[in-house]
């Protein structure tokens, strides 16, 4: 395979585009989905593959086994999630299924969170989709122009299918867990797994290959506007500062396009400058509304047009409003 980028068959929203970034490494980078798919990262060794995140459901777990033909004939010998957020590791139980002697390994922080607020979550889908779905069907009757309409009435098989899949889901938990390394070491290849500390979760993962320059981040750094809402605010730039000290030029994102260090300073940047700005407000004894009335102008003119490329995901301000609570809510 070059190193070009390539499409290939798709299942419902599940669509990915391969993307070459080291010899044996790619990434399949998630196109806009109904139910929000993560970036997977491909690791080819000597002796096996390491798949890195699963994605939301077992039918996108599934495009990505058919599209490693394309890349290799090798088996997958170990899949690692990042963190325990359901777009991550609903996938994970299409790969012991495909491939029996394949581990799933994460650190115990992670495992522990997949356990404890993981497994109810999936139970959290199944009651609230089908209110999804009545209100996408009461959205759909009340809707007059044609390409309106047609994205309603895709929505409403996209959450069908999704609610099919979670209700039948069997969620395969990590085989193996580390504390804060594991180092795998191939013939040709070093895989480190790292906890640098808490940023997106309590237990977030990267993955870094130091032969090959590059890191795999999960959602700790993505392409757009982070979710805080399991975050850590005031830790996340010293995560972020670990992983910098790490020598490396690209990164595989959990979700967006693969970047390099350019972009993982705009995000520390982003993270640092809000945290900040909610601590000084709080000081200043301002409210919750106050604070998120003032902060997003005073960050604006360096963030709102980086962090809106892809705004179809998440609108940068609405995102920052919950990222401003979040802070708030911590640091008060």
């Amino acid at each position: 395979m070059d190193c070009c980028s390539h499409e290939g068959r798709t299942v419902g929203d599940a669509r990915f585009e391969i993307k070459k970034v080291a010899d044996g490494v790619h990434a399949a980078v998630a196109a806009p989905a109904y139910k929000v798919n993560s970036n997977t990262a491909i690791i080819e060794s000597d002796d096996g593959v390491v798949i890195v995140d699963t994605h939301s459901k077992p039918s996108a777990a599934r495009v990505i086994v058919e599209r490693l033909s394309e890349i290799t004939t090798k088996p997958v010998r170990y899949v690692v999630n990042t963190h325990f957020h359901w777009d991550h590791w609903h996938g994970n139980e299409v790969y012991p299924a495909v491939y029996p002697h394949a581990e799933i390994v994460t650190n115990q922080l992670t495992r522990e969170a997949m356990v404890r607020k993981g497994l109810k979550r999936i139970q959290d889908h199944v009651r609230q989709v089908p209110r999804e779905i009545a209100q996408l069907k009461a959205d759909l009757a009340a809707a007059r122009a044609p390409a309106e309409r047609a994205r309603l009435e895709a929505d409403v098989r996209l959450a069908e299918s999704y609610l099919a899949e979670v209700t039948t889901l069997r969620p395969a938990l990590p085989t193996i867990a580390f504390e804060q390394t594991m180092k795998l070491y191939r013939r040709d290849r070093e895989i480190h797994l790292l906890f640098l500390g808490r940023a997106h979760t309590e237990g977030d993962v990267f993955v870094y290959l130091p032969k090959e320059k590059v890191v795999i981040t999960g959602d700790a750094v993505i392409g757009w506007t982070p979710f805080m809402g399991d975050g850590y605010p005031e830790d996340w730039v010293a995560t972020v500062d670990r992983l910098a000290q790490l020598d490396f030029t690209q990164m595989i994102m959990g979700h967006g396009d693969v970047a390099g260090r350019d972009w993982l300073a705009m995000f520390r940047g982003y993270v640092h400058d809000m945290v900040d700005a909610v601590r000084a407000e709080v000081a200043a004894g301002a409210t919750l509304e106050e604070v998120q009335q003032r902060v997003p102008e005073r960050l604006a003119p360096v963030y709102e047009k980086p962090f809106s490329l892809y705004g179809h995901y998440r609108p940068w301000r609405a995102a920052l409003r919950a990222n401003i609570e979040r802070t708030y809510a911590m640091v008060s």
